[in-house]
């Protein structure tokens, strides 16, 4: 009894520590790069296999939430009910040929439930980010008949999803799923024009908000099969339909006297309109493979494509191309049943490569990083039915290049969480 009042304040601090993250860190993060498309998207998966090398596509066991697949379900267990939380911090550090700056931000990682129906039918639903965008550039050029004009450049806001997954199993050997989600949010993206050197020329502030709100769905399908010593071999496959999200835009132009400790000094409104359409959303595919040993070790592969050269926001495409990666990575228990605490923790280790959806002076900017992390089981061996722990992972990475003028970002991304697995569907017997 107590160790069940102990998780449920663990699960009711959790979810305070998750909503103080969303609530209070929307503003933190700083590239440039967030400028194009949605922003950074974000590596939507579960704390365990980010520390693998975002894997997720192949992967599929009983005690733990694959949002990557979602034909993964139908492993939990008929009598169990999951829950998995977590936070992420990250610290970046912006690198041209001759300056280089630093900053950290902080979201929420994901919160998200899975439990069955019946033997061949499992669900899982959550709320997770999908992308994020902060940034605060300027620029000052000089001409000779105005003096200097100083450009500013910021964008702030970001999207999330509430998704509900459901899963079948047809067959003993086949897992089918699909993951229907509502896309939400407003991304704020907003231009200043000013003239430091003249007190006549009448400054210039335009605002551009988009808040979107659309459902899109995305399928899964797994094969599995047993090798020899209880060794499980999976191979998955996923896909997401191109799909057209309802957006409404506000557009509002602003002459401005100028602005004091942050606070604007607008003079007249020069345009303002609202307008309503879509913003095409690509289409999306991956594949992937695993084989693993239940509480031993686990390996895997993944590879995932998307069709960004086809996104369209109210009809512009941002010149964005085809994104791409690669993710490899596994992890070890040296002894699930051992007296020893060490011997009981997951050890886990991945990489991961990526060509992402921008495109910036004839350059793709790709990035790659180096994933770690360990299961901490929170129950003693002895405590049997549980396969709870806390979840502590890492991501240390780099993306962009220096060259051509462009920015290199060197990161270190912190995951900590946590997943409780119960049986809830049962009435236990005391003697």
């Amino acid at each position: 009894m107590m160790v069940n009042n102990q998780f449920k304040g663990l699960l009711i601090f959790l979810v305070l520590l998750v909503f103080q993250y969303r609530t209070s860190a929307q503003n933190d993060l700083d590239s440039p790069y967030t400028a194009f498309g949605l922003g950074y998207l974000s590596n939507i998966n579960s704390i365990k296999n980010i520390s693998m090398g975002s894997l997720g596509i192949g992967t599929r066991e009983y005690n733990a939430i694959n949002i990557a697949n979602p034909a993964s379900y139908t492993a939990f267990d008929t009598a169990s009910f999951l829950f998995e939380g977590g936070v992420a911090g990250s610290f970046t550090q912006l690198k041209t040929e001759n300056l280089s700056e630093s900053f950290t931000s902080a979201s929420i990682s994901q919160l998200t439930f899975g439990f069955p129906i019946n033997s061949w039918w499992k669900n899982s639903l959550g709320l997770l980010p999908f992308s994020k965008v902060g940034y605060n550039v300027n620029a000052e050029p000089f001409q000779n008949d105005f003096g200097s004009i100083a450009h500013n450049y910021q964008g702030e806001g970001g999207l999330s999803r509430v998704y509900w997954g459901n899963a079948f199993q047809p067959f003993k050997f086949l897992s089918i799923g699909i993951n229907a989600s509502y896309l939400f949010g407003d991304i704020n993206r907003i231009q200043k024009v000013s003239f430091p050197d003249s007190i006549y020329y009448v400054n210039t502030r335009i605002d551009n908000s988009i808040t979107y709100g659309d459902f899109f769905f995305e399928a899964g399908v797994q094969y599995f099969t047993n090798f020899k010593n209880d060794i499980k071999f999976v191979a998955g496959l996923t896909y997401r339909p191109q799909i057209e999200i309802k957006a409404e835009k506000d557009f509002l132009v602003r002459s401005s006297l100028g602005e004091t400790s942050n606070v604007e000094f607008f003079r007249d409104t020069i345009d303002h309109t609202t307008s309503k359409g879509e913003v095409l959303l690509p289409a999306g595919y991956g594949a992937g493979i695993s084989m693993h040993k239940p509480n031993h070790w686990f390996v895997g592969l993944d590879y995932k494509a998307e069709q960004w050269e086809k996104y369209k926001n109210f009809g512009e495409n941002d010149s964005l191309v085809n994104s791409s990666s690669l993710s490899v990575g596994g992890y070890f228990i040296p002894d699930y049943t051992s007296n020893s605490y060490l011997k009981r923790i997951e050890y886990r280790l991945g990489g991961r490569y990526y060509n992402s959806y921008l495109e910036l002076k004839d350059n793709q900017l790709s990035g790659f990083g180096i994933t770690f992390g360990f299961g901490l089981p929170l129950r003693s061996i002895a405590l049997k039915g549980s396969k709870s722990m806390i979840n502590l992972g890492a991501e240390i990475g780099r993306r962009g290049t220096i060259e051509n003028g462009l920015i290199q970002e060197s990161y270190t991304n912190l995951y900590l969480g946590v997943s409780i697995y119960e049986f809830w569907f049962f009435k236990r017997r005391y003697k």
